[in-house]
């Protein structure tokens, strides 16, 4: 692995005590390994604790700065003991120092005196302040919009607890949405236009909106404004432009808007639903939100909404829909029933919480419930370029196909599946543990999801490559892998460096020992990281490392790196050969001993057997999947 150096990047105006500046009461310094002038300070150390100022010890010209700087305290950066105090005297971290002074100092004045004795002090730094990593748009009514951020206000005389959101604001910082790069059909009542939508210039003269259908009236098929006008609400929750100055802020800021509107006014024919998921499909919509109820359908009618559902689903459409609300008219009269379409196959449900991350009153639940979002009192587009509040699961729905529509902007390759199990896997799991048939696998969060999506397919490569054979163990001939493989570099398509242990596993096929387990996943650059183990790998066995995109995933979900030493080296002489073909049938026979550094298991099924000895036959004549590596070769 190649390490490149770089300049330092360059520095904005920076003040001292706020954000993105420096604070004006410490510093950052690495004293040398030697600027402890008494010889007994770490003695002294011990005795009183790692806390215990050092500056007696100093040497004069460190004493006399300190006094010049009037230093108040000097203390460890590190103040618990190491594990391992070697590897931090490695690294220095145990010579790494805050130094206070009373507040309002010129600190980097003061860095850059201090580093200049240079017998002392091997850096000297301001100590920067940073924070929470989140994007809060300048939207004036964002405060309302408990969903995307929530801070225990009150909304609708209801005190709020924080955190009981989707976290929007956390996901903004990596991504808003990319203007026109995802369509979402409203399939609806229709959407009117809202100065909150965005440009209305060219080439977008009609704003994000897309071309639209009216199902619900064969003589007015374009006719797709907003009757109710619950879809210009629901529009707004999902896709309104944010950081705008105006309004609300939606999950996602540059959606594509398609108007389906199959009802009349808020009420319309299932048949005319089942039209509408068709066209938005036929038309290239990435997402239908369906923030939509149907109750008693006949056989016939299932049937019908089904066949379209599925169609529109083989065409790569993601499906959400609303769980219903309680009660609606007394049919069905029980709460615990979901409505159609969301109760159907192939078609995400949708129920509804409020600001305290509680199942909302009006909401429906049942087994067909994926996740939930903010339903109660959310804020958002309404008719004439105003604003309200709405409660419903009709308002629960577009908050995840908000999400959907992010994540398909970020990673633009996602499917409709690959979105689906993205939204389930990283959903902030609520109610009983696990999946209930309320909160489903729980509401929905966008930061996560994005998280994940960004490295979602997984290692494209690593060095060594998969299937990776190294025949410079255990007589390593050039004296390059003194020690063996224990660090791995695993390349992703992006945003690597979200990566962590836990991010990955290692198992072992074969051997004497157990797996390596992870000491460290570090990042190199944005799209690499390196996985380092705390052993080396086995040479007897097939070693490993997966990564999961998701927690507890499918197993289609997850890629590895898998790498193994020569295979059938008997004699441990660097290569394969007929030599050791027969020593290995020797070993069959129990005419020889078997080897002890190298694995006589070949194919690693924990059972040294006639079929180990013809695959290494195999691998001789050029049959056999093992990758080589660096100066590896079979003959």
């Amino acid at each position: 692995m190649l390490v490149c150096a770089t300049a330092a990047p360059a520095q904005p105006d920076r003040r001292p005590d706020e954000f993105g500046g420096y604070s004006s009461s410490q510093i950052v310094v690495r004293l040398q390994p030697d600027a402890f002038a008494h010889p007994g300070l770490q003695n002294r150390i011990a005795a009183l604790g790692r806390n215990a100022d050092p500056r007696p010890a100093l040497s004069a010209a460190l004493q006399a700065t300190a006094a010049q700087w009037r230093v108040t305290t000097m203390r460890p950066v590190f103040a618990e003991e190491f594990s391992d105090p070697a590897l931090a005297a490695k690294y220095g971290l145990d010579r790494t120092y805050v130094i206070e002074v009373p507040a309002g100092s010129d600190t980097p004045r003061m860095a850059a005196a201090f580093a200049q004795l240079r017998g002392d002090i091997e850096f000297a730094t301001v100590d920067t302040i940073g924070g929470v990593a989140e994007l809060v748009p300048n939207d004036p009514s964002f405060v309302a919009q408990y969903a995307m951020k929530n801070t225990g206000q009150s909304v609708c005389s209801q005190s709020g607890t924080a955190d009981a959101d989707i976290d929007a604001t956390d996901a903004w910082e990596l991504h808003t949405g990319d203007l026109g790069t995802v369509t979402i059909a409203i399939i609806d009542s229709g959407v009117n236009s809202h100065t909150d939508y965005g440009i209305n210039a060219p080439p977008y003269p009609n704003g994000r909106f897309v071309e639209g259908r009216n199902t619900n009236n064969p003589l007015t098929p374009t006719l797709t404004t907003d009757g109710c006008p619950h879809g210009t609400h629901v529009t707004g929750i999902a896709t309104a432009t944010g950081n705008n100055g105006i309004g609300v802020a939606g999950v996602t800021w540059g959606a594509n808007i398609m108007p389906v509107r199959v009802l009349s006014g808020c009420g319309g024919f299932v048949g005319d639903l089942a039209e509408g998921i068709v066209w938005a499909a036929d038309h290239g919509a990435d997402i239908a939100n369906m923030s939509l109820q149907y109750y008693n359908l006949t056989f016939d009618e299932y049937n019908n909404l089904q066949n379209a559902i599925d169609y529109a689903n083989d065409l790569g459409m993601l499906l959400i829909a609303a769980a219903g609300n309680y009660p609606v008219g007394g049919s069905p009269p029980n709460r615990d029933y979901v409505a159609y379409p969301g109760r159907m196959p192939g078609c995400m449900a949708v129920s509804a919480t409020d600001n305290r991350d509680l199942l909302a009153s009006i909401s429906r639940y049942g087994n067909e419930v994926d996740v939930c979002a903010p339903g109660r009192c959310i804020y958002s587009t309404w008719t004439n370029n105003n604003y309200t509040y709405l409660d419903g699961t009709s308002m629960a729905t577009p908050h995840v196909s908000g999400v959907a529509a992010l994540m398909k902007s970020y990673v633009p390759e996602l499917t409709n599946v690959d979105l689906e199990l993205l939204l389930v896997y990283t959903a902030e799991d609520k109610g009983d543990p696990g999946w209930d048939n309320q909160y489903g696998f729980g509401r929905v969060n966008a930061h996560q999801a994005l998280l994940k999506a960004g490295v979602w397919r997984g290692i494209l490569f690593s060095s060594p490559p998969d299937g990776a054979i190294d025949a410079r163990k255990p007589i390593d001939p050039d004296g390059s892998n003194l020690y063996g493989w224990q660090a791995i570099d695993a390349t992703f398509d992006r945003n690597s460096f979200v990566l962590g242990a836990d991010d990955f596993s290692v198992s072992q096929k074969g051997g004497v020992s157990v797996a390596p387990v992870i000491n460290q996943v570090a990042a190199v650059d944005d799209s690499t990281v390196t996985v380092t183990l705390e052993s080396i790998i086995e040479p007897t066995a097939w070693t490993t490392i997966t990564h999961h995109a998701l927690d507890n995933p499918p197993p289609d979900f997850a890629t590895s790196v898998r790498l193994g030493y020569l295979p059938g080296d008997s004699n441990a002489d660097g290569v394969s050969n007929e030599d050791d073909i027969v020593a290995l049938i020797l070993m069959l026979d129990g005419a020889a001993s078997l080897g002890a550094m190298w694995s006589t298991d070949i194919d690693r099924s924990e059972l040294f057997t006639p079929a180990d000895v013809l695959e290494v036959a195999d691998l001789l004549n050029g049959a056999g999947a093992y990758e080589p590596y660096l100066n590896t070769a079979l003959p």
